[in-house]
């Protein structure tokens, strides 16, 4: 099967030769931001989860396994990049990796988490959220109505997420995966943002907007 990207890349590509007008792709990595029912939102995967664990009594466990370098990409910061590509000549037909501007590792994400919701950490323990966590359903129902949130089940909230996040978290066959920004930077974009500062902000954009139970339980 062929990649759809490239497919519509040189759909693109082919329609734009000899216009007036030019395309820029961005290529980030995982993206932090608000969504319902998105099937790659590792905000609202992790906040379910923890919600969840919170609820049962649990501390709140990193389900991965390995230690895998990574980085990702804020929704806030995207925009800007989408935003700064309309009017920027460099940004002309170009494409550019688009990320924080640090790296880290999800296990070493897990104490913003579990202050977004004031949980003590537990010892990580491997375990695969998609099969695990859909069995939590009545679980979500009961946080829904105790703390008032949006009517919205678990299935809806996180929709294919949990496949999403067992992927990021679990990824044991490469160490790394890394994006150079430089030739973005270059191009005269050089915003960055802190990825603690990005999961804290999202994790709390979906509590104030009341998908996901505040702070205090």
């Amino acid at each position: 099967m062929s990649n759809f990207y490239w497919a519509q890349e040189d759909f693109l590509a082919a329609r734009q030769a000899g216009k007036a007008w030019g395309w820029t792709i961005f290529r980030p990595q995982a993206v932090l931001g608000f969504a319902v029912g998105s099937m790659m939102n590792m905000i609202a995967a992790i906040g379910a989860y923890a919600a969840i664990s919170r609820e049962l009594g649990l501390p709140l466990i990193y389900p991965g396994t390995g230690t895998r370098v990574t980085e990702a990409t804020d929704a806030r910061l995207l925009a800007r990049a989408i935003f700064w590509a309309g009017s920027a000549a460099t940004a002309f037909n170009q494409t550019f990796n688009v990320t924080n501007g640090d790296v880290m590792t999800w296990e070493n994400l897990w104490p913003v988490a579990a202050r977004a919701f004031r949980m003590p950490l537990g010892l990580p323990q491997a375990m695969p959220l998609a099969r695990v966590m859909p069995g939590h359903a009545e679980t979500w129902r009961k946080i829904v109505a105790r703390h008032g949130l949006a009517p919205v089940s678990l299935a809806e909230m996180v929709a294919g997420s949990w496949q999403f996040a067992d992927f990021a978290f679990s990824r044991t066959h490469s160490t790394a995966s890394l994006l150079s920004t430089i030739k973005i930077r270059e191009a005269g974009f050089g915003d960055c943002i802190d990825t603690e500062t990005s999961l804290a902000f999202w994790l709390g954009e979906m509590q104030a907007r009341n998908f996901l139970p505040p702070a205090a339980a």
